[in-house]
């Protein structure tokens, strides 16, 4: 039911340019290391799966939460870089193959690439090597194909 509701507030914040912000485990990583493991695990699926759904802002409840968010922002980003460069670099030299981009995927892709750089889980020179493009090319992109 979360799912649904999240979902549903998603489409309607799109429409007015809204981001929609997930929330935390409320399971803290605390007690023994077993314990504060299990919760670092939990809280990073959590995370993980928000930004999988596009909830790519959220909030957590203790200061130790920072370590398992930070696993899995990074984790998100450092796992698509070379699909999501890869289509960019399509889209920009319009190469034609088994996937076809339109602008607002590029627009999409570019922005993973981005929030990626922005966050520090991927270096710019990365981006430039899977893509062929560096923030300034990124941020035009999807303006520049209008075929």
């Amino acid at each position: 039911m979360a799912d649904y509701a999240k979902s549903v507030m998603q489409v309607a914040a799109a429409t007015v340019g809204i981001p929609v912000v997930d929330g935390s485990s409320n399971v803290l990583p605390v007690g023994d290391r077993e314990a504060v493991h299990a919760a670092w695990d939990l809280h990073r699926r959590l995370v993980h799966r928000s930004m999988v759904r596009g909830l790519y802002q959220g909030w957590d409840l203790h200061p130790a939460q920072l370590v398992s968010r930070y696993a899995a922002v990074f984790t998100f980003y450092r796992e698509g870089i070379e699909a999501a460069g890869e289509r960019v670099r399509a889209y920009a030299d319009r190469v034609s193959g088994g996937v076809l981009d339109e602008p607002a995927t590029a627009r999409a892709l570019t922005g993973y690439l981005l929030r990626g750089i922005d966050c520090g889980a991927l270096d710019e020179a990365e981006v430039i090597e899977v893509s062929g493009l560096g923030r300034p090319g990124l941020l035009a992109l999807p303006e520049m194909r209008t075929t």
